[in-house]
């Protein structure tokens, strides 16, 4: 069976001619069978239009688009005219060609690709021509119904690549960056930075939406069970090695996690990070499902098992004016990445909860999870209220 890839590369990577040219080698040295290439736009390219639409002050956001559009459709032509130099037969797609495949809404500075249009399109037009042509699409752009072109927001080509991989059913996306895959840290502010070999997609997806400019965190909602997920260094000659994103969200469900047997250890402190850092090293290993603050209190929420244990060295080591703990707490761990872009849904949780009288002890979010603490007793029926909500 052939091969299928969809290769990304970013806009550092047309930094020059000369890099456009080694990128256009690395796609041909590649092991794939069948190859998408996505491209950005040149760097810096996407950012004077910009800078050059608001000094103008253009307000149209149809008129934004198609400018701001430029800079992915002349590299789509660059790349393509360089695979072409090198013996290749490719073809470039831009919004205004008639096999162009991402169908969006018509939010025209942050769209949202319509799948089911998307795919469609992917499978009449780009399926046919993959057995014989290395295929070369814009990144970054769509067109809504009536051919207008929108933009995907920044960073937007990450998007366009994992939407075509997901209608492709790609084996393989490779995101070219130029950095060694992922890092454990920025590596223009931590200089002893390394390079992972593997992330979870939730690891990925809480670095990105945390500010870690490698993957686009919508764009990873689209990766498909089985499918391969590479961050890979321009450095590498063949695009091999880099880090690979493991798992999968399951885009079509919440998945809700139950459980019971947790304490609140609520503590009436200074809240300093000295404070907080030398109340969590006193956990040791037991585990932690949730931390809020309040003005002059702090809670953690961990395992009910030898709890006095635990009460006893907090109170000894002087940290707090006071201390209690709350026993018989259940917590349902709730994660989608539709929480992250989409408002309402700690609203909608509680309002599910409220309506079946259930009390809520605390909340607590990060990235794509709500926790909710509940009475443990009442958790089968929180799950159910909570459920029905948020899958009507």
């Amino acid at each position: 069976m052939a091969s299928r890839a969809v290769i990304k590369f970013g806009g550092a990577d047309f930094a020059s001619g000369s890099k456009i040219r080694e990128a256009a080698e690395k796609v041909l040295k590649s092991p794939y069978d069948e190859i998408v290439v996505v491209v950005s736009a040149m760097k810096g390219v996407t950012d004077r239009l910009v800078d050059i639409v608001s000094r103008i002050g253009i307000t149209d956001e149809r008129d934004y688009a198609e400018i701001v559009s430029m800079g992915e459709r002349m590299s789509a032509r660059i790349f393509c005219s360089a695979l072409r130099s090198l013996g290749a037969d490719a073809i470039y797609l831009e919004p205004n060609s008639d096999e162009w495949p991402i169908i969006t809404n018509s939010d025209f500075k942050n769209a949202s690709p319509n799948m089911e249009k998307t795919c469609e399109r992917v499978r009449r037009f780009l399926e046919p021509m993959l057995s014989d042509k290395i295929i070369v699409v814009c990144g970054f752009l769509g067109r809504d119904d009536e051919g207008r072109i929108t933009t995907l927001g920044r960073g937007g080509s990450d998007t366009t690549a994992m939407v075509l991989a997901n209608c492709l059913k790609a084996d393989e996306v490779i995101l070219v960056k130029e950095t060694e895959g992922v890092m454990s840290a920025d590596p223009k502010i931590i200089k002893d930075a390394k390079p992972l070999s593997r992330l979870d997609i939730h690891e990925m997806f809480a670095l990105s939406y945390g500010g870690a400019k490698i993957v686009k965190a919508e764009a990873l909602k689209y990766k498909l069970p089985g499918q391969r997920l590479r961050v890979v260094s321009f450095s590498s000659e063949d695009l091999s090695g880099g880090t690979e994103i493991t798992g999968v969200f399951n885009s079509n469900s919440f998945e809700i996690i139950k459980r019971k047997g947790l304490s609140a250890v609520s503590l009436v402190c200074s809240i300093k990070s000295n404070i907080i850092s030398h109340a969590i090293s006193i956990f040791g290993d037991r585990p932690i499902y949730g931390i809020s603050t309040g003005r002059s209190s702090l809670t953690i929420f961990t395992s009910s098992k030898n709890l006095h244990s635990l009460l006893k060295k907090i109170h000894n080591s002087g940290i707090c004016k006071a201390l209690s703990s709350r026993d018989n707490v259940g917590l349902i761990e709730l994660t989608h990445p539709s929480f992250i872009n989409s408002p309402g849904w700690v609203a909608k949780i509680s309002e599910a909860l409220a309506s079946e009288s259930i009390n809520i002890i605390e909340i607590t979010t990060s990235k794509s999870t709500i926790n909710v603490f509940i009475d443990e007793y009442k958790i089968d029926e929180a799950v159910k209220a909570v459920r029905d909500a948020i899958e009507a």
